[in-house]
């Protein structure tokens, strides 16, 4: 491994590279370039093939991510950093700094980065013995295919330090605003959704229907205490305590809430739900009372979530999509001619309508789904916990809410607003931007297409 100094994130790394390419032999450089032009998809199946045989990196990688994009994208990089005559410095520069936000927002971790390049590296000392018969030329390519790899390692890393600071700070901003939420009303609102659920479940053990008990875990309750408190109350020791009453509830108790030992049997079993719906309360209760109640990070006018917070809520949703196998989706919206709302209505009519429209999606979604003030007249949905049918039937049923609506404006007028909607599933990729753009693609298809429509991205 060839040491470099650390570099400043400015104009000294493309001076940098261009030395390492222009203190190399001229025959050294046409070779790497030529050999990339003929083995780059060889040694990107190898670097894949090694990867996810990695217990860890398995995590990031799936064979049809390979296939589909990964494959592709490390041969072009293999043929970019070699390419000869050297491409425009600051382009590459660039371009790897690139690469490190990315491995940043998806929390890929540095060391296996690190295998990946001594991967290339080896098999870059392999390939390069077979080119060279002159050892000091061959030292040299090899000095050159590991001065370029270590370099463009470095400035990954130096981006991916900054961003990874950045995105840490801002999980932290978004955990201190979900704790400080109106923590009375919030309280309240959840202690009557699991209040709720219990009285389900007495219905259902009175009509002799015990088979079917509705699950804690899928309840509203336990939607919004596996997205959402987690998040709010991370770290508290009474989370683990309520995620295991949870799961003895679902898994225990109500499994044994059937009449087979008389009357006397199922009352004690009743007792036993009860004692735990007790403990659960208490526990929740603590949890809300210990943090402080807080009013900041929601949009002024629409009180929906900053996007500020957009990629700290959608990493976390990732991460609990890969850990449970459940999968969720973005919906993407954007009022039709909002201009035309604005320059006929005002400012003033043009807030007014934002704040219902926003007002309609929350009454639109559940309790643990998240609604975000996008920007502008673009507003956005994460539907945790769906399928792709049921995203676009709660994407269909808000557009047609939407097209059905009177928007009511000053002096008792009304105006009637349509929105085009982008709807992406999750489909394993862990980078949240990804997922985001292709929301907005379906989206600008929607528009394109005639407006007031749902498409599903591909």
């Amino acid at each position: 491994m060839h040491a470099h100094t650390a570099l400043p994130y400015d104009q000294t790394a493309e001076t940098e590279w261009s030395n390492i390419v222009l203190a190399t032999p001229e025959v050294c450089r046409a070779t790497l370039d030529s050999l990339m032009g003929r083995d780059a998809e060889k040694l990107a199946s190898y670097f894949y093939q090694h990867m996810l045989g990695h217990p860890q990196a398995r995590s990031f990688l799936t064979a049809d991510a390979v296939q589909q994009r990964l494959h592709q994208s490390m041969t072009r990089w293999l043929r970019s950093i070699f390419h000869h005559p050297m491409d425009d410095a600051a382009g590459i520069v660039a371009h790897q700094r690139l690469v490190g936000e990315v491995h940043a927002r998806i929390q890929l971790p540095v060391h296996l980065v690190s295998r990946g390049a001594r991967l290339l590296k080896h098999h870059l000392r392999l390939a390069l013995a077979q080119e060279f018969d002159d050892a000091q030329i061959r030292a040299q390519a090899t000095a050159y295919a590991e001065g370029l790899i270590d370099l463009a390692l470095e400035l990954m890393s130096v981006s991916y330090e900054r961003n990874s600071q950045r995105e840490a700070r801002t999980d932290e901003a978004y955990r201190l605003f979900a704790i400080g939420q109106n923590v009375g009303v919030e309280r309240e609102r959840q202690r009557a959704v699991l209040m709720e659920w219990a009285n389900e479940v007495m219905v259902a053990l009175h009509c002799k229907s015990a088979a079917s008990l509705p699950p804690l875990r899928k309840s509203e309750f336990g939607m919004w205490f596996h997205h959402k408190a987690i998040a709010m109350f991370e770290g508290d020791m009474e989370v683990e305590q309520i995620l295991d009453i949870i799961e003895r509830i679902d898994n225990v108790v109500l499994p044994l809430l059937r009449p087979r030992d008389g009357a006397r049997g199922a009352v004690e079993r009743v007792s036993d739900l009860q004692d735990e719906i007790d403990n659960l309360k208490f526990l929740l209760s603590t949890l809300f009372e210990r943090n402080l109640e807080a009013e900041n990070g929601r949009d002024a006018l629409t009180r929906l979530f900053s996007r500020r917070f957009l990629p700290s809520v959608v990493s976390r949703e990732i991460n609990v999509s890969q850990k449970r196998n459940t999968g969720f989706a973005l919906i993407l919206l954007d009022l039709d001619h909002f201009k035309q709302v604005n320059d006929t209505h005002g400012h003033e009519g043009g807030d007014l309508v934002l704040q219902q429209a926003s007002a309609l999606l929350l009454s639109s979604v559940r309790n643990g789904d998240f609604v975000f003030r996008y920007g502008g007249e673009e507003l956005l949905v994460m539907l945790v916990e769906v399928t792709a049918e049921s995203a676009r039937r709660i994407a269909e049923l808000i557009r047609s809410k939407f097209e059905s609506t009177p928007f009511s404006l000053a002096q008792g007028h009304s105006v009637s607003v349509t929105a085009s909607i982008g709807v992406a599933m999750f489909d394993g990729h862990p980078d949240h931007q990804y997922l985001i753009k292709r929301a907005d693609a379906a989206m600008y298809e929607a528009k394109q297409s005639g407006r007031n429509r749902v498409v599903m991205a591909r």
